[in-house]
């Protein structure tokens, strides 16, 4: 059963829902916390605001949403990775109440490894999740997991059963799984392997199931002594462009996709872009400080700008990278600016007009995870971005802004406007009994409405 919010929370929900200022809400999920949380932005106070506590089974690392439903029930699903041991995934069902949006329990499957990314894409028949040593593929139903239809393995088969399936193995295995609908072929499915420092290539049958067909090596750069370590990829709306950040070289990488069956590879790297100001990349790649320490970073995610009616091909790419582990560095978001085809517009890194910069307030810990959503009637592609932080002293959900890039108004187009939870607002007296659980710091959050 979910617990009820408090008094006070039930009582600023009811006015929000009478109130003529618009809200956003937000799903968000924990490290630290085994329990998800809905919480709502006001885009004109710049607020955020705790809805409902939802009880959870373990602490969720990535959210995947399904499709909206316009039916009878108007209900829209998510689905969940998790650190619970045994392994396993979750869905949960988002459906407006009479006291407001609310969030439940679906149902939950076991799995063998834990996963650390979770996919429902077009036509929303399966749900694929990559993590550690293998990925999997469940069928979808009417509301949650289906029968489980595939597992796919990142390790040899005789390694198989010794292999790490614990989430420590999300370090250097798989860590994603995105797809592309070329103009001509069959849809492929690309999954990063950070250890192995290559993006995977399968083709997807029309049961949904994965077939490989590449391996794509990430490119060795000249005095980078690591491998680039792939570890998210995302592909434009076109299907002919992959976008990937490198976790140990901290790059925001490009490729064209070729639909199998000639003679060229599936992807060709053509571009990349730091992650990191250049002047950092050198400090981090040149002579050790007074303190015989470098800074040191590790890319996380990226995400496309979602397609408008203004804009229907993304303009701007956002990414961002954390401070080294058990380091007070802090980790960057970066934003670049696309052309039409999906690729950098321009070729000078350091162009204030192609690409803006913010520093985050801390490294981030184990997430520097965004999300995207557009301003309501806003032609200069201005959005508002979701950043998760798990870093002390003061880890949950940012909302940045971000102005777009025909902005004028001086200052910088991209800075923090809200943040949850404030110092404060959790009691500093352990929890008592039957209370809702106490966010730890964010995973990762995604915009619901």
């Amino acid at each position: 059963m979910d617990f009820e919010p408090p008094a006070l929370q039930v009582a600023f929900q009811q006015t929000l829902n009478s109130s003529a200022s618009p809200v956003h809400h937000i799903l968000t999920g924990s490290f630290r916390s085994i329990s998800l949380f809905l919480l709502a932005f006001s885009p004109v106070q710049l607020t955020i605001d705790l809805v409902q506590t939802i009880p959870g089974f373990g602490p969720h690392q990535y959210i995947g949403l399904g499709p909206r439903t316009h039916g009878s029930e108007d209900v829209r699903y998510a689905y969940t990775t998790s650190w619970a041991l045994p392994p396993q995934l979750q869905s949960w069902a988002i459906q407006q109440q009479p006291e407001g949006l609310r969030v439940r329990s679906v149902d939950s499957v076991h799995i063998t490894a834990t996963s650390s990314y979770i996919t429902i894409p077009p036509p929303y028949s399966h749900i694929y999740s990559a993590g550690g040593p293998s990925a999997q593929v469940h069928a979808l139903n009417s509301s949650g997991f289906g029968p489980h239809q595939q597992e796919i393995y990142f390790v040899r088969q005789d390694e198989w059963e010794s292999a790490d399936k614990t989430r420590k193995a999300l370090r250097y295995g798989s860590h994603g799984i995105e797809f592309a609908f070329p103009p001509s072929g069959p849809p492929l499915a690309f999954i990063p392997v950070l250890g192995g420092s290559t993006i995977e290539v399968y083709k997807r049958a029309e049961d949904g199931s994965l077939t490989h067909i590449d391996t794509s090596p990430a490119p060795q750069r000249a005095g980078e002594v690591e491998d680039d370590g792939p570890r998210h990829v995302k592909v434009h709306p076109n299907g002919r462009v992959l976008y990937c950040v490198t976790e140990h070289s901290n790059y925001l990488d490009v490729y064209t996709i070729t639909p199998p069956g000639g003679r060229a590879p599936v992807l060709t790297y053509v571009a990349s872009r730091s992650l990191i100001p250049l002047h950092l990349r050198a400090e981090r790649n040149g002579h050790a400080g007074a303190d015989g320490a470098r800074p040191t970073y590790r890319g996380d995610t990226l995400l496309l700008a979602p397609s408008t009616p203004e804009q229907p091909a993304p303009q701007s790419i956002f990414a961002t990278t954390r401070g080294g582990e058990g380091e007070s560095t802090p980790g960057w978001v970066g934003v670049w600016r696309l052309d039409e085809e999906g690729m950098f517009a321009g070729d000078i890194e350091n162009n204030p007009y192609l690409v803006e910069r913010y520093e985050a307030k801390t490294s981030g810990g184990k997430a520097h995870a965004l999300d995207v959503r557009p301003k309501e009637g806003d032609a200069d592609g201005a959005m508002w971005v979701l950043l998760t932080d798990d870093s002390p002293p003061h880890p949950g959900v940012r909302v940045l802004e971000w102005d777009g890039w025909l902005w004028r108004g001086g200052g910088t187009r991209l800075r923090e406007v809200a943040a949850w939870p404030k110092p404060g607002f959790y009691s500093d007296e352990p929890e008592g009994e039957g209370e809702p659980e106490r966010m730890q710091g964010g995973s990762h959050a995604v915009w619901l409405d």
